[in-house]
């Protein structure tokens, strides 16, 4: 018993610990996306550089020369742009892969945490369960159970026009995606990601938080709806991006504890949480890379608490670099 009250703990703390490196895993891609989405184009100084370097017909420069030299400057600037919006494009791809990567490493230690924990307390079959099985029968009560949480989605989607908390939770999920998947729409590589996201989330979560804390929650108190009501709480807490994101989120943890409860195997709440996430990743990326790029900006700099853009390169919901007279012409980066 004083074993598996020490796992409560150990499992609270060792929770706690990874989402604050998760946070700061995001707050690391968040930074990235706020420079990679930053409009390329030339500063005056560079574009006044480029015309002190044209040929000049006697020193004198007519409107008729004057002309023709812009157009030779522009038409540089724009060769020169075209290459860096190239290889700006393959460093992108390559940094949204490491942000994946990093994110469903992070999500991943889920499962050794649950598997430390449940051997610790003696939970039948590492946490998993006595009755734990993939089968039909799973695999069907999983995607049938889907079915209430689409449409709970579908009533919020219709109720978010007039609710402003919504619209800040449907943002906080999209500043997410555009972090983690980029501004760019890629269907495959979004469907794979969206994938082994939810895969990993769908095991590593329902592992740790029902297969084992919720199991030692039970066995501490003896009460099916104590243990479901806290691990809620605690689930809820751990996904604070706003107070009703909280609220969902608890209120999803109740849910898929009560499939657990109901079905007495974890693979029916692992695959439904799975199904759910692959789709809802899906929706969140192909609507948010729909959205004009001002939009996508607006959403990425108005989040509170992670790196931005300096104000100088942010005027009137456009992104631009700054004309200032140094020779670098790369966004600043702060914390506000």
């Amino acid at each position: 018993v004083l074993h598996r009250q020490a796992s409560v703990n150990v499992l609270l703390l060792a929770a706690a610990a990874l989402c604050q490196s998760s946070s700061s895993s995001f707050n690391a891609a968040l930074a990235f996306s706020h420079q990679h989405v930053v409009t390329v184009r030339p500063s005056q100084n560079a574009f006044d550089r480029r015309l002190e370097i044209l040929p000049r017909s006697n020193n004198i420069i007519t409107p008729i020369n004057y002309s023709r030299r812009k157009s030779l400057a522009l038409a540089s600037s724009s060769d020169d742009t075209e290459t860096t919006d190239t290889s700006s494009s393959s460093s992108t791809l390559k940094q949204d892969i490491y942000n994946v990567a990093t994110l469903i490493g992070a999500q991943a230690l889920l499962v050794p945490i649950a598997v430390f924990i449940a051997q610790f307390s003696n939970l039948p079959n590492i946490g998993l369960g006595s009755q734990f099985q993939i089968g039909s029968v799973a695999i069907v009560d999983g995607l049938r159970w889907t079915l209430p949480l689409f449409g709970v989605a579908g009533l919020l989607r219709i109720v978010e026009p007039y609710s402003n908390a919504l619209k800040d939770v449907t943002k906080a999920t999209q500043r997410s995606v555009l972090s983690v998947l980029g501004s760019t729409r890629r269907p495959f590589f979004a469907l794979l990601v969206s994938c082994i996201l939810g895969a990993v989330a769908g095991i590593g979560e329902e592992w740790l938080f029902r297969g084992v804390f919720q199991q030692l929650l039970t066995d501490k108190f003896g009460s099916s709806s104590i243990s479901l009501a806290v691990s809620g709480l605690v689930f809820g807490l751990l996904h604070a991006v706003t107070p009703v994101y909280a609220l969902l989120a608890g209120a999803a943890s109740v849910f898929f504890g009560y499939l657990y409860n109901i079905s007495h195997n974890l693979a029916v709440p692992m695959i439904t949480h799975a199904v759910y996430d692959v789709f809802a990743l899906m929706w969140a990326h192909w609507s948010v890379t729909g959205l004009e790029q001002e939009e996508r900006d607006a959403i990425l700099l108005n989040y509170q608490g992670a790196p931005v853009l300096s104000t100088n390169t942010y005027k009137e919901g456009h992104l631009n670099v700054s004309d200032d007279d140094d020779e670098d012409d790369s966004p600043k980066v702060y914390n506000s």
